[in-house]
C-alpha cells in the first residue's frame, strides 16, 4: 500500500471549481483560478488569501494561470479565447492577447523570459512576446485541439516547447524554424491532456483520457514506461525540482479522485504516494509542486485548494513501500547478496536457524520416520530380489505351450498318426464296451488332471489371468456342429463322455450276445467240450 500524504492546510475560497493552479518560483505561494472567473494568490505558510482579481479578468471561466519566471508577473488563460498579463504586486492587468479563435487551455513561460506560449481549441500554438504583447509565431501542426504546451526548462534556451492534444499525440518543436523537431505517437489511445517536462530535461511525461501516464525519451521518442492507477483521465502532470531534498525525478499526477506521486526511474513498484483530501465526489483538476520540492498543491472541483507534505525520497525503489515490509526485504536482498568478494551462487540456501526445543522435537520425529521408511525401502528391495521379474526371454519361453510327443499319445490311447483306431483297441471296444467305457472315462480323468496342472504352471508362473480370459472367449463362441461319429457309425467315448451320453451297444455278426458272467462261463464250457471232442474223434 502506498503511503497517504500528509495534509498541511486546505485553502478555501472559489465558488466554483478550481481549474488551475501554480507555486510561486521563489516563495510558498500559490495562483489560483477557477471557473467563478476569478484570480486568486494565496500565503500557505499563513494560510491567507493575498490578492483576489476579481470577476473583471475575464469574461468567460479562467483555465489556466502560470507565473512568469521572475515572479512579479502572473498569466492567465480563459474560455473567452484571450490571455493576459497581471501585476502580481498590485494586481493591474497589463496586457490582453488576442488572436485565438477557440478556448485558451494552457500556457507557458520560457526560460528565457522572452517567449509565452499558448495552446487552443483552435489547433494552434501562438508564441507571444510578454514584453511588449506581439505575436511572434503561430504552429500549427496537431488536426484537434491542443490542451497543454511546455517548454524545455532547462539553461536559458527557449528553442524547444511540448506539445499535447486531443489527437492523442505529443509533438516537440523547434520554435526558430517553426516545424515540428519530434512527434511521440503510439502511447495513448485517447486525447492527451497535460504535458510536462523533467527538470533535468531527461523525461516527458504525458497525462491522457485513457487514465494513463506515458514517460518519453525525448531524445530517441520512445516509450519508457506506462503508469496505470488512475481511475479517470489524468488531466494535469508535473516533475519535482531535483535538488537536496529530493535527488530523483518525482512526478505528480491528477485524475478522478486522486493524486499521486510517482518515480518514473524505478523498474517496479513506481507508485509512491497519494492523496484525497478533496470532498468526496469531487475530482481533481490541477497539480502544482513547490520550488524546493516540499509541498504540493492541487485543486479540485469543490473550490478548494489542499496542499500536503512530499516526503523525502532518496532514489530508492522502497520509498513509498510499507516500512516493515521494507525493511524485511532489504534484509532479504542484502542476505542473497553476500559480500561483496563472495563467489556467485547459482542456487539459494535457506540459513539455518537457531534451534528452539519444539524445532528439536520436530526434526526427531522426522528422523523416526525417515528412518522407518529407509527400513520399509529396503525390506522390499530384498523381497524384490528375492522374487526376480522373469526376464523377456523367460516370458517368452513361459506364454509358448508346452510341445506334447503326439504320436506317443496317440499309440497310449489306441490311435494311429492318422486318427483312426488300431487294430487292438477295436477289438477291445468290441469284446469290452463297458471297460473301454471306464478307461476312456480314466482317460478323461488323466487328460483332465493334466490340464489342471498345466493351469497350476501358468498361474504360478504369472500368466494365469491370460488363460483363464482366452478359456472364457472361446466358451462365449458359439460351437460349429460337426460330425463327431467314426467310419463304423459310432459316437468316439471321449465325446460321448463329454456329452453325457453311453455308446450304444451295436451286434457284431458271429459273436452271441452275452448279458452276465454266468452265460459268459458257460460259452466258455462249450467251446472247450466241443474243442475235446474234436480232438477225440481225430
Amino acid at each position: 500500500m502506498p503511503l497517504e500524504l500528509e495534509k498541511v492546510c486546505v485553502l478555501e475560497g472559489h465558488d466554483w471549481q478550481c481549474s488551475s493552479v501554480h507555486f510561486h518560483p521563489a516563495a510558498h505561494m500559490i495562483a489560483s483560478g477557477g471557473w467563478d472567473r476569478t484570480i486568486r494568490i494565496w500565503d500557505v505558510e499563513d494560510e491567507l488569501e493575498l490578492r483576489l482579481i476579481d470577476r473583471s479578468a475575464h469574461q468567460g471561466p479562467v483555465t489556466c494561470v502560470r507565473w512568469h519566471p521572475n515572479g512579479a508577473l502572473l498569466a492567465s488563460t480563459s474560455s473567452d479565447n484571450t490571455t493576459c498579463l497581471w501585476d502580481a504586486s498590485t494586481g493591474e492587468k497589463m496586457r490582453v492577447l488576442r488572436e485565438h479563435f477557440g478556448w485558451v487551455l494552457q500556457c507557458s513561460f520560457a526560460p528565457d523570459r522572452t517567449k509565452l506560449a499558448t495552446a487552443s481549441w483552435d489547433k494552434t500554438v501562438r508564441l507571444w512576446d510578454p514584453n511588449t504583447g506581439e505575436l511572434i509565431s503561430t504552429l500549427r501542426s496537431h488536426t484537434k485541439g491542443v490542451h497543454a504546451c511546455e517548454f524545455f526548462p532547462v539553461g536559458h534556451t527557449s528553442a524547444l516547447l511540448a506539445t499535447a492534444g486531443e489527437d492523442a499525440t505529443a509533438k516537440l518543436w523547434d520554435t526558430r524554424t517553426r516545424k515540428v523537431a519530434l512527434t511521440l505517437s503510439g502511447g495513448h489511445v485517447d486525447a492527451i491532456h497535460s504535458v510536462s517536462w523533467s527538470n533535468d530535461g531527461a523525461l516527458i511525461a504525458t497525462g491522457s483520457a485513457d487514465r494513463n501516464v506515458t514517460i518519453w525519451d525525448p531524445k530517441a521518442g520512445k516509450i519508457l514506461r506506462i503508469l496505470k492507477s488512475h481511475e479517470d483521465t489524468v488531466k494535469s502532470c508535473t516533475f519535482a525540482p531535483i535538488n537536496a531534498y529530493n535527488s530523483s525525478n518525482i512526478l505528480a499526477t491528477s485524475g478522478g479522485y486522486n493524486s499521486i506521486l510517482w518515480n518514473p526511474n524505478l523498474p517496479s513498484n513506481n507508485l509512491l504516494s497519494e492523496s484525497a483530501y478533496h470532498d468526496p465526489g469531487k475530482e481533481i483538476e490541477s497539480v502544482s509542486i513547490s520550488f524546493d520540492g516540499q509541498l504540493l498543491a492541487t485543486g479540485g472541483r469543490d473550490g478548494h485548494i489542499c496542499v500536503t507534505k512530499i516526503p523525502q525520497y532518496r532514489n530508492d525503489k522502497f520509498d513509498g513501500v510499507d516500512p516493515i515490509m521494507r525493511r524485511q526485504t532489504r534484509a532479504a536482498e542484502s542476505w542473497l547478496k553476500g559480500p561483496s568478494n563472495a563467489p556467485k551462487r547459482t542456487s539459494v540456501l535457506i540459513p539455518d536457524l537457531k534451534p528452539t526445543k519444539k524445532t528439536i522435537h520436530q526434526r526427531e520425529e522426522l528422523d523416526l520416520v525417515r528412518n522407518a521408511m529407509q527400513d520399509e525401502s529396503a525390506s522390499w528391495l530384498k523381497r524384490r530380489d528375492q522374487y526376480e521379474q522373469p526376464s523377456e526371454t523367460d516370458e517368452k519361453e513361459l506364454i509358448k505351450p508346452k510341445k506334447k510327443n503326439v504320436n506317443k499319445l496317440l499309440e497310449s490311447r489306441g490311435f494311429q498318426q492318422d486318427g483312426q483306431l488300431n487294430n487292438d483297441r477295436r477289438r477291445e471296444i468290441d469284446f469290452f464296451p463297458d471297460e473301454t467305457g471306464d478307461d476312456d472315462d480314466d482317460d478323461g480323468e488323466e487328460e483332465a488332471e493334466a490340464e489342471e496342472e498345466e493351469k497350476d504352471d501358468l498361474e504360478f508362473s504369472g500368466f494365469g489371468d491370460n488363460k483363464r480370459k482366452e478359456e472364457k472367449e472361446q466358451q462365449r463362441v458359439p460351437l460349429r456342429k460337426v460330425s463327431m461319429l467314426d467310419e463304423r457309425g459310432r459316437m468316439h467315448p471321449m465325446v460321448a463322455a463329454a456329452r453325457g451320453k453311453e455308446t450304444p451297444k451295436q451286434h457284431v455278426p458271429g459273436v452271441k450276445k452275452l448279458d452276465n458272467v454266468d452265460s459268459l462261463m458257460a460259452l466258455l464250457r462249450e467251446k472247450t467240450e466241443t474243442s475235446t471232442t474234436t480232438t477225440t474223434t481225430t
